[in-house]
């Protein structure tokens, strides 16, 4: 999935919670910034958190 994000087929992922969405902190941080700057946006579930929000 990460990688057909990368490709631009997909710019927005939608996980339940950010732990399914990544197995660590370090993880999820890694491939949320690799995203973003991808223009691939992610949007937890659980915690409402998107990370193309401003704030």
């Amino acid at each position: 999935m990460i990688e057909e994000c990368k490709a631009r087929y997909i710019d927005l992922v939608i996980a339940k919670s950010i732990s399914r969405f990544a197995r660590n902190t370090l993880d999820c941080l890694q491939y949320a910034r690799e995203l973003k700057a991808k223009q691939v946006a992610i949007y937890f579930e659980k915690e409402n958190i998107h990370t193309m929000d401003a704030s």
